[in-house]
């Protein structure tokens, strides 16, 4: 068949043979992911997803590899091998339609991302409840932290580019997938380490739509 007989067929069927080129490279793609001895199932905000994962640079690095047509948000969290990891960047463009991949790195802590105050019935050492005078029983409010995985950096500053720029001593970033929380404030005091930080800077410059990363500075309070 000529490229001409090809062309004049694919616009039969309504595509343009850039579409079509496209759309056969997606399903040999499939097959070839499908067939893959790496594929694997790992877990992405909580959804089981095919994948094919390499090893990065380092040992708390990784790449995936979608099938086409699949896509995931920077800042997503993914599960392997029960291990917690932060989606840094996903490209799903160009030859990346037929190829979606995305770069992890592991999380080493978990980032109280907000606070919520619940109502507790307070017990006795038996486990029965404490009532007033009155008979009523007695409550009283403990305030329970949710937390999210996130990656601490104690020598160097977060950066996308090869310089590394290091960190002063009492200093700490913190990154974490965009999430809005009353707790994502300046002067925040959270505890890491064993020690208690305050936030003196959030950089919502990896941030588009509400997706992506966040990159908190903290310094530790004396």
């Amino acid at each position: 068949m000529s490229l001409q007989e090809y062309r004049e067929r694919v616009s039969r069927n309504g595509v343009t043979t850039s579409e079509a080129i496209v759309n056969n490279s997606k399903y040999s793609s499939s097959i070839q992911f499908f067939n893959s001895p790496f594929l694997k199932e790992i877990l992405i905000n909580d959804k089981v997803v095919n994948a094919i994962v390499t090893q990065g640079k380092t040992s708390g690095d990784k790449t995936f590899l979608l099938e086409p047509e699949k896509s995931v948000s920077a800042g997503s969290v993914v599960v392997i091998s029960n291990k917690n990891y932060l989606v840094m960047d996903f490209k799903d463009e160009g030859i990346n339609e037929i190829y979606p991949t995305g770069t992890l790195k592991v999380c080493n802590n978990l980032f109280p991302i907000k606070q919520d105050e619940i109502r507790v019935l307070l017990r006795d050492a038996n486990g029965n409840p404490v009532l007033d005078g009155r008979g009523r029983p007695q409550y009283t409010t403990e305030i329970v932290f949710v937390t999210a995985p996130c990656i601490v950096e104690s020598r160097y500053s977060f950066t996308r580019g090869e310089q590394q720029i290091a960190l002063a001593e009492d200093r700490i970033e913190v990154v974490v997938g965009y999430v809005e929380s009353e707790n994502l404030k300046l002067d925040f005091e959270f505890k890491m380490y064993g020690d208690t930080y305050k936030v003196k800077n959030i950089d919502h410059s990896n941030v588009i739509n509400s997706e992506g990363i966040l990159i908190i500075s903290a310094e530790r309070k004396v």
